[in-house]
């Protein structure tokens, strides 16, 4: 029987996706100061009902810092997790769903396509086209209903704990990805 598995997009696929540090280092300001700033508009971003431009307008009104260009995207140099890329395309291999769940908006999420990941996945579902962000329960109900899946027959691989433990309070198999290869290779030996 089929089974469905749903992977994170930053941090668990792609590595060195943070993009606040460089764009403090490019306003002039203590990225402190950006984070707690970020934190307020995260949420809409990633759930879709704020864009990026709104977002550098905001930057202009509080900083005083003009934004040139796609700042998140100029700012964003991810690079492929191949561990799990692999790990995903065996799942996939094997007649399982494999899909990316990811808390992310426009900017970075063309990276599935620009790092070559879309192809290991039979489908990919992004926070701010669903309008659902993790670690809301609705986001893994939403995935699970469109590809015909309960929670019994789903695992979900995240680094954050939260994330985690919002998938697992639904019944759903966990596992949380901290770099470590080894144990992620024993948690998918049998299954791929």
């Amino acid at each position: 029987m089929s089974h469905l598995y749903i992977f994170d997009l930053g941090g668990v696929l792609i590595k060195n996706f943070h993009t606040l540090p460089e764009m403090s280092k490019i306003m002039g300001l203590p990225f402190e100061v950006l984070e707690k700033d970020w934190e307020l508009y995260a949420r809409p971003l990633m759930e879709g009902y704020m864009s990026t431009n709104d977002y550098y307008d905001h930057l202009f009104t509080h900083f005083g810092y003009k934004c040139e260009g796609d700042f998140f995207h100029d700012t964003f140099h991810p690079t492929r997790n191949e561990v799990m890329i692999d790990i995903a395309g065996k799942l996939k291999a094997k007649g399982n769903v494999t899909a990316i769940g990811s808390n992310t908006f426009a900017p970075h999420w063309h990276i599935i396509d620009t790092l070559d990941i879309r192809k290991n996945f039979t489908t990919c579902y992004a926070s701010h086209e669903m309008h659902l962000i993790k670690p809301d329960k609705e986001f893994w109900q939403y995935i699970m209903a469109k590809e015909g899946f309960t929670p019994e027959n789903t695992t979900f691989v995240d680094d954050y704990v939260e994330n985690i433990e919002g998938a697992a309070s639904l019944g759903i198999e966990t596992f949380r990805y901290t770099g470590d290869d080894k144990a992620l290779l024993e948690f998918f030996k049998d299954r791929i």
